[in-house]
Order: C-alpha cells, then sequence, then structure tokens
C-alpha cells in the first residue's frame, strides 16, 4: 500500500515537470490582454539635428556669397577710386609743370629783354673805358685793366644764371612736395598747412626771381668818369696816378658788384629755401604721410 502512494507520488511529479514548460512558454507568448484600448502611436525617427545642420550650411553658403560679393563690390570701387586718384594727381601734375615751365621762360624772356636793353647803355661805357685805359702805357697794366673791365659783367651773369637754376631747382622740389600734398589729401590727411606752407614757397621762388632779373640787367663796367687826373698822363706822375685812380675805382666796382650778389644771396634766395624747407618739414608732420596709398585707403 504504501508502495503505490510513493509511485503515484512520483508520478504526479513527473507529470507536473513535463507540463511545467509547456505552460511558461505558452505564457510568454501568449497576445496582451485587450484592455479595450487602441494604440495609435507611431515609432518616432530623430532627423531634427539633420534639418538644422543643412539648414545652417545653406545659411552660411548664402552669407560667404553675400560676403563675396560686398568684397568684389568694394575691390571695384577701390580701383575706381584709385584710377580717379591717379589721373587727378597726373593732370594737377601736368598743370604745375606747365605753369613752372612758362614761368621760367617768361622770366627768362624778361631778363634776355632787360639786358638787351641794358647791352647799348653798357657798350657806350665800355668803349670810354676802353679810351680811358689806352692813357696807360704800360701794357701788361694795360692789358690787366681792359680784363678787369670786363670780369665784372661776366661775374653777375654768372651768378645771376645760378641764381636762376636754383630756383629751377626750388621749383622743381616743391613740385614734389605738392604732389605728396595731393596724395596725403586723398588718402584722408589734412593737409591744409602743408598747402599753406607750399603757397608761400611758390611766393618766395616768384619774389626771389623778379629779384634776379632786376640783378642780372645790372652793368658792372667801369665809368671812366671818375678816373680823372690832373697831371698829364705822359709824365711818369701822371702815370702813376692815373694807375692808382684806376685800381681804386676797380675795388669800388669790386665790392659794389659782391655786396649787391650777396644781399641777393643772403636775402631773397635764403628766404625761397627756407621757405621751401618750411614747406617740406610742414609735410612731413602730418601723421603717417608717407603710408602706403593702397593701406590708407583700405584702411578708410
Amino acid at each position: 500500500m504504501n508502495h503505490l502512494k510513493i509511485i503515484g507520488a512520483v508520478s504526479s511529479v513527473a507529470t507536473i515537470l513535463l507540463v511545467a514548460p509547456i505552460a511558461f512558454a505558452q505564457e510568454v507568448t501568449a497576445p496582451a490582454p485587450n484592455t479595450g484600448v487602441t494604440s495609435t502611436e507611431e515609432p518616432v525617427v530623430t532627423t531634427t539635428n539633420s534639418a538644422n545642420k543643412a539648414e545652417m550650411e545653406a545659411r552660411l553658403e548664402e552669407a560667404k556669397k553675400k560676403i563675396e560679393l560686398q568684397r568684389e563690390e568694394a575691390k571695384a570701387k577701390l580701383e575706381t577710386s584709385r584710377e580717379n586718384t591717379k589721373k587727378k594727381i597726373e593732370a594737377q601734375r601736368e598743370e604745375s609743370k606747365k605753369r613752372i615751365e612758362t614761368t621760367r621762360e617768361e622770366a627768362k624772356a624778361k631778363m634776355e629783354a632787360a639786358r638787351e636793353e641794358a647791352k647799348s647803355r653798357m657798350e657806350t661805357k665800355r668803349e670810354e673805358a676802353k679810351q680811358r685805359l689806352s692813357d696807360i702805357r704800360d701794357k701788361k697794366k694795360q692789358e690787366l685793366a681792359l680784363k678787369l673791365s670786363d670780369r665784372f659783367d661776366n661775374l653777375n651773369k654768372k651768378w645771376t644764371d645760378h641764381f636762376t637754376q636754383t630756383l629751377d631747382h626750388y621749383n622743381a622740389i616743391l613740385l614734389k612736395i605738392q604732389e605728396r600734398a595731393d596724395i596725403a589729401e586723398t588718402n584722408g590727411k589734412d593737409v591744409s598747412a602743408a598747402n599753406v606752407a607750399i603757397q608761400s614757397a611758390k611766393t618766395a621762388i616768384s619774389t626771389a626771381q623778379t629779384a634776379v632779373t632786376a640783378q642780372a640787367v645790372k652793368t658792372y663796367t667801369l665809368d671812366a668818369s671818375v678816373v680823372t687826373t690832373t697831371d698829364t698822363t705822359d709824365t711818369t706822375v701822371g702815370q702813376d696816378e692815373l694807375v692808382k685812380r684806376l685800381r681804386t675805382a676797380f675795388q669800388e666796382l669790386h665790392k659794389t658788384v659782391f655786396n649787391d650778389l650777396k644781399a641777393l644771396r643772403d636775402g631773397e634766395m635764403k628766404n625761397t629755401r627756407s621757405a621751401v624747407q618750411g614747406a617740406l618739414q610742414t609735410l612731413s608732420q602730418i601723421p603717417k604721410v608717407d603710408d602706403d596709398n593702397d593701406d590708407n585707403t583700405s584702411n578708410q
């Protein structure tokens, strides 16, 4: 009896072990209980980051194109401004050159005309001086006196021509200063003080040219009327007196011509040089006046 109970119990346990896996599998695969509510929610795919990235790239590309277009427009304007500035400066340079050349030619013509006018007056004095010098019996002294009588006029001509060339040089320097001031002005610099200094230098050059022309027409020929002697030139005493008076006359003539030339050199010519130097210094005091034209335009 006990044996039958034990066998029956074992059989029941075996049956449970065999049935349990099947029940577990059915429970796992069984459909969810019907609650009466139907779900309509779709699976969500994440696309927000990709859309934002594409939009940002499109905007960046558009901004890049706008910047490039603006850069090309600015470059075109810069080139146009540069060409206009260049043409303006070239026109001003040519105008200044023509004005300087005209002034030079006018000064030269005035000087030549004045010299021609004084030539006849000088020739008369020269002939009178030669007549007086012919009274010197010592041939060496006579030849020396004749050379001296012409030397002072030649000396005056030499120095007045030199002063004229110096003024031409000052004009050339002033032209370059004016050109540099024009470039600085187009770059936005304040060149009002420089322009005032340039105009002062132009006035000084004009004044000096007038003074040089006046000096050029002066004659420095021996005036025979001041060489008089009460003694006859046939005697030794008379000859000595004649030579003495001629020496004194030549010394006075020498003093006169050098005083006149020195006054011109230390007067109008020196003033002109100072005026040109002043214009250059005034221009150099402008901040960054020597900066490159392109850099200045870009900064603007």
